[in-house]
């Protein structure tokens, strides 16, 4: 069956107004055809490269890699303040601390971290596990 775009787009809105879609399965529906695109450019490129008239000059591409320019590196950054970074290394600190207290030294440790601070309490897990 075969459709005219005024009809497959008429065809998508309907599916997604009716939760059947989503424009996720879109976006990947997309991608693969992006990919298969540029599949078949690169198995056309060393095919090329095997014809008589091909020049010696133009290498084919590693399959699989796209152009440094069509590929896209997303990094995600959380944006954390100073302070918020400060507290998750002293939280990191204490836990890898107190992870190999026994739990009578553990309760100890805790009731110091209430009673004076985290940095006091760290200090206390710190020398608890360097006796053994």
């Amino acid at each position: 069956m075969k459709f005219s775009p005024s009809q497959a787009h008429y065809a998508l809105n309907v599916l997604m107004s009716q939760g059947k879609l989503r424009i996720a399965h879109i976006r990947k529906a997309l991608k693969s055809r992006e990919k298969e695109i540029r599949s078949l450019r690169e198995r056309l490129a060393a095919l090329e490269q095997f014809s008589p008239g091909a020049s010696a000059a133009r290498a084919p591409r590693r399959p699989g890699r796209a152009p440094r320019a069509a590929r896209k590196t997303r990094v995600r950054r959380i944006k954390m303040s100073p302070r918020v970074r400060a507290l998750r290394q002293l939280q990191g600190k204490y836990m890898g601390y107190v992870r190999r207290l026994k739990p009578a030294e553990k309760a100890r440790v805790r009731s110091v971290r209430e009673k004076q601070g985290m940095v006091a309490a760290i200090r206390l897990a710190k020398s608890l596990g360097a006796r053994k």
